[in-house]
């Protein structure tokens, strides 16, 4: 079974949370916080969130921090 993180990017930097979570939970994870001011979403404002399975390392989901 495969597992997905979430992940920070900008132009300066990135970091992941190191979640093991189902994709669902993954994009719920980004839909109930982003354009909240809590985690890495205030650091990243401008940049984008996206959801990376962690056996493969593909990118599934991604949109910007609002």
């Amino acid at each position: 079974m495969k597992t997905y993180d979430v992940h920070f990017n900008d132009s300066n930097d990135s970091n992941s949370k190191g979640f093991e979570m189902t994709i669902e939970d993954a994009k719920a994870y980004i839909t109930s916080n982003n354009g909240a001011n809590n985690s890495y979403f205030a650091d990243y404002k401008g940049g984008t969130v996206s959801v990376v399975c962690n056996q493969t390392g593909e990118t599934v989901y991604e949109e910007e921090v609002k």
